[in-house]
């Protein structure tokens, strides 16, 4: 005898009517699954009928090197876990696999325990938590933690799978260890990844765990959804379907497997699960889930979506096309027909930052904006902002903003240096005599093309320091500018260089080698003179500035920029100091759609009315990643500050005559 139809079951109508307008109690009676804090406001913002939800939202990992235990025992370090690993399970029997791995950089916070036992996790990382009476788990975030009231935080404690496991009780084979401190050390690379089964696993030391989390309320309401609207049509998008389809399926198979093993376990022999949809017996093609993406310049292949209860899911909604957007929304024509957006904060434009804003509840609008990685004014620590700011120099720092905050950049200004930051720079020094002892050189060349408006350039820099914020950042003194004029002549270029390495014996020759620098780069290769080549059109080679700056130039010159807000950049010539404002205080940026930081190609300066900054280009060339220096006095050779050559010598001399008083005032206001 077949199933008869859902929507003629009694049953069925008795649990809509418990249900369908409350995910959290479908998620805890209907699948035994505890939720978060985030995930509750989440559930109640979706369940309502007609809802617009956009949520910006990070993801829960871990610092280097914290360890993990494999299903066979064995333990390694967090980095070194990829996808098709399997970890331990929470229970120390059954295993997880690695579905999904995230990488990026956010706030990071030391966890002391009772026992001594530390962790460091980011700030959106999801904590294991159990009453210490109660032995009831609870799972919040760390930044939820950290607003939990001392009476609150001693409650509560991580938990630690016990050798002896012999316990009838499953809460009794976990011995708890309070949490002592939580100690903000500022921002940090975090490693992270998404396991099958109930998300949770042991640390090689055997604490209980949990993943990312990102697609489980992604699962949780596409079932619900599924299973209490009758004829319901639910769409997931996103720019990567395929990697979309296959952790949300996978969390529906999870879901609906702790389903059957629950009161609802009638309703769960209804849904079938195929490669590419979710649906319930009989209506294959009426009541179902499934996924979609629009070709680039193509949004109306998503067009024909309609229904009483349809819902669409856009994932990393700040890189879909608005165009898309259009077509969605115009879909969405019914009373009951819902939204969710869910991204990073990546860009200050589009449909997704308008739901922030503009569209938003707020703001009169009907989109339900959540933000789940925010910075919270008045419950953050003064130690936790501090220590932020040392790296990014402001709060309003675009990439703080984003990354700490979790707002969406503000680009009132699309300069990154302003008039005052540039005026700084002609200020005070930025090295100490005994502080930055161990300081070198730097000899900056930027050739011309030798037409237009472009010029060749030197530069000499003192700079000292390898990192790119702490006590050990880099800092620079622009002493000299040798040479800047419309020359593209290698031989000239190649003498001016010699005479900086005379003057200058230690210093390492910094060479953008591409385009017109290449036959340079060949005259000083033939002439066995060592330079650094500057090759910053490509990727950056650190993993954490690959998630900040589009480029090696955008590393560049926002590191620059810091360091002149920081004061770690200082320039102790008045040479062409007008012309250097100038240069400096039109440097266009923005964004892309992964929340990082772009520079206006010089083509894109040009069709704006920017002339190309050839001299702010050797600035940037400092602040390069992995550009490293030899020190001015290793014994041998010494410093030309020792001698009188150096910025503290008067190099301008006093002109002989009228006219070449004139012609040295026109050069300093050139």
């Amino acid at each position: 005898m077949g199933l008869r139809s859902l929507d003629s079951l009694p049953q069925w109508k008795t649990a809509c009517l418990r249900y369908r307008y409350d995910i959290s109690r479908f998620s805890i009676e209907g699948l035994g699954m505890e939720y978060t804090g985030q995930q509750e406001e989440l559930f109640n913002s979706v369940a309502f009928d007609g809802s617009r939800t956009t949520v910006a939202s990070g993801h829960g990992c871990f610092a280097k090197g914290t360890p993990i235990m494999l299903d066979t025992g064995e333990v390694i370090p967090v980095e070194k876990v990829t996808i098709n690993h399997f970890l331990m399970g929470d229970d120390g029997q059954s295993r997880r696999e690695v579905l999904y791995l995230e990488r990026g950089s956010e706030e990071m916070y030391r966890f002391t325990y009772s026992d001594g036992t530390q962790h460091t996790f980011n700030a959106s990382h999801i904590l294991c938590l159990m009453h210490v009476e109660s032995r009831r788990t609870r799972e919040v975030t760390v930044r939820m933690w950290d607003k939990l009231t001392p009476f609150e935080k001693s409650r509560y404690g991580v938990y630690r799978l016990k050798s002896d496991r012999s316990a009838v009780d499953i809460s009794d084979r976990y011995e708890i260890c309070t949490i002592q401190t939580a100690e903000n050390l500022g921002k940090g690379d975090y490693y992270g990844f998404l396991v099958d089964g109930n998300h949770k696993f042991l640390s090689g030391d055997g604490f209980v765990f949990h993943n990312t989390g990102k697609t489980r309320s992604a699962g949780v309401v596409a079932l619900w959804h599924l299973c209490f609207f009758p004829h319901s049509v639910m769409m997931f998008s996103a720019p990567q379907i395929q990697q979309l389809r296959k952790l949300v399926w996978k969390e529906i198979e999870i879901c609906l497997s702790l389903m059957r093993n629950g009161r609802l376990a009638w309703l769960a022999d209804y849904i079938t699960v195929l490669a590419e949809s979710v649906y319930i017996k009989g209506h294959q093609k009426t009541w179902h889930v499934y996924a979609k993406t629009a070709p680039k310049g193509n949004p109306q292949a998503l067009a024909g979506n309609h229904g009483d209860y349809l819902l669409i899911w856009v994932d990393e909604a700040c890189a879909v096309d608005d165009g898309v957007f259009d077509v969605l929304v115009g879909a969405l024509t019914h009373a009951d027909n819902r939204m969710v957006l869910t991204s990073q904060p990546a860009r200050p434009a589009g449909f997704f930052y308008d739901t922030h804003h503009r569209l938003s509840i707020q703001a009169g609008g009907v989109w339900n904006n959540l933000t789940f990685s925010s910075e919270d004014t008045g419950l953050v620590s003064e130690k936790k902002i501090i220590e932020a700011l040392i790296q990014y120099g402001d709060r309003d720092d675009p990439q703080y903003m984003i990354r700490i905050r979790g707002l969406f950049p503000d680009l009132a200004g699309e300069f990154l240096i302003t008039n005052r930051m540039a005026e700084y720079a002609f200020k005070g020094k930025s090295l100490g005599a005994e502080t930055h002892a161990k300081y070198g050189y730097f000899i900056l060349v930027d050739v011309g093309g030798g037409v237009g408006r472009d010029d060749s350039t030197i530069a000499i820099a003192k700079v000292w320091g390898t990192a790119q914020w702490g006590p050990h950042a880099r800092r620079a003194e622009l002493t000299k500018i040798p040479l800047c004029k419309n020359n593209d002549d290698i031989h000239e270029l190649t003498a001016h260089i010699q005479e900086c390495l005379i003057e200058y014996p230690n210093a390492t020759i910094l060479l953008d080698s591409n385009g017109a620098g290449a036959g340079l780069a060949q005259n000083l290769k033939s002439l066995g003179i060592f330079f650094k080549p500057m090759h910053w059109g490509g990727q950056c080679f650190s993993n954490a500035n690959r998630k900040e700056y589009v480029n090696k130039r955008a590393q560049a010159y926002v590191c620059l920029s810091r360091a002149i807000q920081q004061g770690r950049f200082k320039i102790r010539t008045m040479f062409l100091k007008s012309k250097v404002i100038q240069q400096l205080t039109r440097v266009p940026y923005t964004f892309d759609d992964q929340a990082r930081f772009k520079i206006l190609s010089k083509e894109e300066m040009r069709r704006k009315g920017i002339s190309s900054p050839d001299i702010v280009d050797t600035f940037a060339f400092i602040f390069l990643e992995g550009t490293m220096y030899t020190p001015a006095d290793n014994g041998v050779n010494l410093d030309p500050e020792s001698y009188g050559h150096g910025e503290g010598a008067n190099t301008v001399g006093t002109p002989a005559s009228t006219l070449e008083q004139a012609s040295a005032v026109a050069d300093l206001l050139s």
